[in-house]
């Protein structure tokens, strides 16, 4: 914003502009320009992270509440998955009663697609033991791994099952 002056200074009248030139506004901007071409990649890389690890947990909770709802209700619990993949959200279900459902997630691939896990009234692994679910962002080599061991613990680690 330029402000114009008028000030006395020796017996003569003299205007000062104040402010910013367009010059140095359009440097500033080119500036801010090349800093956040910079910073994109990483920014990207950063989401794709966050992304799988919001999915990874997501997955990892609906496990550990599927374990409980079975020893709870000393009944099998299944975990479903919507579709035909876990992309497309899952449910866990007692009987025939849904007790927790997750939304479809976008961007994120899961190997395999379509596990068949069945907990039983011990809280143990009927269907799926040794298990292993990979999360990947699509397009990156962002991943996360959950395991499933006979006992039905769900166990997340980094990178790729």
């Amino acid at each position: 914003m330029t402000t114009v002056r008028r000030a006395r200074e020796h017996g003569t009248d003299v205007i000062r502009v104040q402010g910013f030139s367009l010059i140095e506004l359009m440097v500033t901007i080119a500036i801010l320009a090349i800093v956040a071409g910079i910073g994109y990649p990483s920014f990207q890389g950063l989401l794709a992270t966050q992304r799988v690890r919001a999915a990874a947990s997501a997955l990892y909770d609906s496990m550990i509440i599927a374990r409980s709802e079975a020893l709870k209700n000393n009944a099998n619990a299944t975990f479903a998955v919507a579709g035909s993949d876990l992309s497309k959200g899952w449910t866990v279900q007692v009987g025939a009663q849904s007790v927790h459902s997750q939304s479809p997630l976008a961007g994120l691939s899961f190997s395999p697609a379509n596990p068949a896990i069945t907990y039983g009234a011990t809280g143990r692994l009927i269907a799926g033991a040794n298990a292993a679910i990979t999360v990947t962002a699509s397009g990156t080599d962002v991943q996360r791994c959950i395991r499933l061991d006979t006992t039905g613990r769900p166990r997340l680690t980094e990178g790729a099952c």
